[in-house]
């Protein structure tokens, strides 16, 4: 079956994220897209040859030709569309975080399992080959018995952006990057911590530029977390420390512009790249055949509510509030 997909919104992500893996990916079409503004949405359709511009939202929800909706709207309208996506009996693509809290995510979990549809984060990263030998060589315990974890990721953002700068639209650092950082650490230490500390750096009122989180694990393993939007440089990196040794990966995020996974040993240090497609092809095949096969998703459900517990916890440990609550 070729899933055909319609777009909320001219997101800039839908170019890499699932236009151009659609020309590749077998058994997947995008059909169209509806935005606020409409030249941007008729650019897309005209640049990708796509054969619909839709007049709103929901006409593409009622389009019987739509089997799937892709939500990259603002993280504020994810509950809202994915919802009403999902009550149309859509299956959803929807970008991260992805949602403004926990509570809008179970939510959305709880009628996408009512109706039997497929509902999927889009971590993209964590399609990669790189991910899968990234939990093989912590699976063979190549760095002994795990102890520490180490995550960040920072990239300047003026606060010009409004997305990302702004509390009505479910911003901050966290939310916008550190949501990946954590996504990192729970896969690497394979459970669910709590968090044990929280500083972060106010921008735009209620909006953190600067995170940083400390994270504990069952299994004891101990963790930090760091994200930034201000004063910083763009990097991304992850650093598994155990009693044997030492594992990095260098750009974990979008490996296929360049990785570097280091295993350090002692005196032996070896180093690896993973070859692969990019991050996004690999993530629209997942999601094509969780549709037509129902194969299961590293990113769906419970896994995106596990990760909106954390950064709601990190706020609230923080003194900032959690996203999408009233302020009263």
């Amino acid at each position: 079956m070729t899933i055909k997909i319609g777009v909320l919104g001219a997101a800039r992500i839908s170019q890499p994220a699932l236009f151009d893996p659609a020309l590749d990916v077998d058994g997947v079409e995008v059909i169209g897209v509806a935005a606020r503004d409409p030249d941007r949405a008729a650019k897309q359709v005209a640049e990708f040859g796509l054969a619909q511009i839709y007049a709103n939202y929901a006409d593409v929800l009622n389009d019987p030709a739509v089997d799937a909706v892709y939500n990259p709207l603002p993280i504020s309208l994810h509950h809202q569309w994915t919802m009403a996506a999902l009550e149309a009996g859509k299956h959803v693509l929807c970008e991260k975080p992805f949602a403004s809290n926990a509570k809008q995510a179970k939510e959305m979990v709880a009628s996408a399992a009512e109706k039997d549809l497929v509902l999927m984060e889009a971590f993209h990263w964590r399609y990669h080959p790189l991910a899968d030998r990234l939990g093989a060589l912590l699976d063979d315990e190549v760095v002994g018995e795990m102890r520490r974890i180490e995550a960040a990721f920072t990239v300047p953002i003026k606060r010009s952006d409004a997305v990302r700068h702004s509390w009505d639209l479910s911003g901050g650092a966290l939310m916008d990057l550190g949501c990946y950082a954590v996504q990192w650490a729970r896969f690497c230490a394979g459970s669910e911590p709590k968090v044990v500390g929280a500083t972060m750096v106010e921008g735009s009122p209620n909006i953190d530029v600067l995170a940083s989180i400390d994270l504990e694990f069952a299994s004891g393993v101990t963790c930090h977390v760091h994200t930034a939007m201000e004063d910083c440089e763009r990097g991304a990196w992850l650093t598994v420390t155990g009693s044997a040794g030492t594992l990095q990966v260098d750009n974990p995020i979008h490996p296929h512009f360049g990785h570097k996974l280091t295993v350090t040993r002692g005196d032996e240090t070896t180093t690896e790249m993973v070859e692969g497609q990019t991050t996004y092809h690999y993530q629209l095949e997942a999601f094509r055949d969780a549709i037509n096969d129902g194969r299961p998703l590293p990113t769906g459900g419970q896994d995106a509510i596990a990760t909106m517990e954390v950064i709601d916890a990190a706020y609230v440990a923080a003194g900032f509030p959690i996203r999408g609550t009233d302020l009263g």
